[in-house]
């Protein structure tokens, strides 16, 4: 079979990423015989395809083979398969998409369309040349089609991994394919997101599943689009992502910190981000081996992470949608964290989270409104696009935060829906998440947990998780069932095999009829000996701090460390009626550190012109 020589990858990798050659030289053949392997258990499923087999995955294989010029007869038979997948009826609604597996209908997850592009475009452009001339023409119709595909998503700029694709597509498509409009119409939409950016923030803030996605796509155009005014604002955007990584990094947990949206590992907080991270060396271990991610990579600066991480403890604030409470805060200490969303729009939102000093391992305490009793996310159903995924409610959420204290109201009435695997409701649950290594006291002594696999009735005022010298502390001032009346809170250990356990509100046990709200306060610190940790358990403890409810209006207030901080919601209008005493930037910040606004300063020369 053809095998790259050691010379050859070298020389080919030299010219992807700015490493030096004589370690490229040490670290190729172990990368050769990597993709070598990696391509030979791909083909295995092309070959003689199944249903189930991801059509990405023929794109994917496409790009990696011509990459490696491997069996070019392959790559054939890859692109044949996934053209039976395409919609090439001009009176079809998904005209140009592809079916997401093959077996299917027809396209059902309409952003099959963007993914396949997304690798189609890139062989295209760097390696037409390689591909059979079979291949080559199976390709130049999936593209052409793919195209109207592309066009016809409709995706808007907030859904901020996908608009990228798509103009990383339509810049690709239509420079390495001679049109023009396509070209200008990616100009088009990459001007528009840099636009609502600079204006709302990144919509799907601290991803680590999607940010991975987004510099892959603005890698891309960084470094593969010829156009230097549409590379000049890639390398913008690059920078505003990578400082958001940076301002938001949690050294203790190699991972971000604070509020995450659509983080698709509910317990630990890691995604394809991770990739990028360990290229970047930002991760101890050396990523595996992808052509795609080579292709993708942009170096950070290299003083980025090291200049934040001296501003210990920080506050970040950035913005992530046009309302004032879309907005996202964060406190990041040398051993503790804590960061609120503002609002959750989503079923994959981590919108209150802490983290203690346990590594890049130890579970991430989070809060999570739950209709199946599934409060770590392990119990996957049939979502959206067929997709097995496990997903939390999206409850309405207001509060705010100052420096290392949040207080929160949560509130939601969901409904089963027949039929639906997703929506068949078990109970309403509010869940606080929290790795079980941490020691758990109440506000005057040590508390044994329930053993392992039960769960007991807590009744402590206050609970604080100790580790080390850093703690969290969590008051519940509200919980009302779907009655309207005390809900019962529970401490359950049934997360052995996950390291977790968490902190309960059952609202319902069964089958919701109602509506559940929770008001929860938290606190973090860290600094503590035992006697210092004394006194912040009685202090947080004995603080003023109320929560009520009159009818479906809920007010809250407390007396945080900086000043009085205020809720008043009517929940069920979903309407935010006060939000007081939170970090007074978060209302007029793109992305802010300490005093300085640095997306604005990245953006403003882009947006603006000048």
């Amino acid at each position: 079979m053809p095998r790259l020589s050691v010379k050859t990858l070298a020389v080919a990798l030299a010219l992807l990423a700015p490493w030096r050659f004589d370690s490229l030289l040490s670290a190729a053949p172990a990368a050769d015989d990597a993709l070598l392997r990696q391509l030979e258990r791909r083909w295995g499923s092309i070959q003689d395809p199944k249903p189930g087999l991801g059509v990405r995955d023929l794109f994917a294989f496409g790009l990696e083979a011509s990459a490696a010029d491997w069996h070019p007869e392959r790559v054939e038979k890859a692109y044949a398969v996934a053209t039976t997948m395409q919609d090439r009826d001009a009176k079809s609604r998904t005209y140009g998409n592809l079916a997401w597996r093959y077996g299917d209908k027809g396209p059902d997850d309409l952003n099959a369309v963007e993914f396949c592009m997304h690798h189609g475009a890139l062989t295209w452009m760097l390696h037409k040349d390689r591909l059979s001339p079979g291949a080559r023409g199976a390709l130049d119709e999936l593209i052409r089609f793919g195209l109207e595909g592309v066009r016809r998503r409709g995706v808007k700029p907030g859904y901020t991994n996908i608009f990228l694709m798509h103009c990383w597509n339509l810049l690709a498509i239509g420079e390495a394919t001679g049109r023009p409009d396509a070209f200008e119409e990616g100009v088009k939409a990459f001007d528009e997101w840099l636009a609502y950016t600079a204006k709302c923030g990144v919509s799907e803030y601290l991803s680590p599943t999607y940010y991975g996605v987004d510099l892959d796509c603005l890698g891309f155009i960084a470094r593969h689009i010829r156009n230097g005014t549409v590379k000049k604002k890639a390398e913008a955007a690059l920078r505003l992502f990578w400082t958001d990584i940076a301002a938001n990094w949690f050294e203790p947990g190699l991972r971000l910190g604070g509020a995450h949206s659509r983080d698709y590992d509910y317990l630990t907080g890691h995604g394809v981000l991770d990739r990028h991270l360990q290229m970047a060396g930002w991760l101890p271990e050396a990523p595996p081996y992808r052509v795609f991610e080579t292709l993708a990579r942009w170096a950070p600066p290299a003083d980025l992470r090291a200049g934040f991480e001296k501003q210990v403890p920080r506050v970040v604030c950035q913005r992530w949608g046009a309302q004032p409470w879309e907005a996202a805060v964060h406190y990041s200490g040398r051993a503790v964290d804590i960061g609120f969303g503002g609002a959750c729009k989503g079923s994959e939102d981590k919108v209150f989270t802490f983290q203690l000093a346990g590594g890049p391992k130890q579970v991430v305490g989070n809060f999570v409104m739950d209709g199946r009793l599934d409060p770590y996310g392990v119990n996957k159903t049939v979502t959206g696009g067929g997709h097995m995924k496990s997903h939390h409610l999206i409850p309405f959420v207001a509060g705010v935060q100052r420096g290392p204290e949040a207080l929160m109201l949560v509130s939601d009435a969901p409904k089963s829906k027949p039929g639906s695997p997703e929506w068949t409701l078990t109970g309403l649950y509010s869940h606080v998440v929290f790795p079980n290594d941490a020691q758990v006291w109440s506000a005057d002594r040590a508390m044994e947990p329930p053993e392992a696999g039960k769960e007991r009735e807590w009744a402590e005022p206050a609970v604080f998780l100790r580790s080390g010298d850093a703690a969290v502390g969590l008051r519940v001032l509200l919980a009302l069932d779907t009655g309207g009346t005390p809900a019962p809170l529970r401490w359950a250990n049934d997360g052995v095999k996950q390291n977790a356990m968490r902190l309960t509100c059952v609202h319902a046990g069964t089958d919701p009829k109602g509506r559940g709200t929770l008001v929860l306060w938290a606190r973090a610190a860290e600094g503590l000996d035992d006697a210092k940790f004394a006194a912040f358990r009685r202090d947080f403890a004995k603080a003023d701090g109320k929560a009520e409810a009159q009818g479906d209006r809920v007010e809250a207030s407390v007396a945080g460390l900086q000043g009085r901080m205020r809720i008043l919601a009517d929940v069920a209008k979903k309407d935010r009626l006060a939000r007081e005493g939170g970090e007074p930037a978060a209302e007029d910040c793109l992305l802010w550190v300490d005093g300085k606004d640095w997306g604005k300063q990245i953006l403003g020369e882009i947006v603006t012109g000048r």
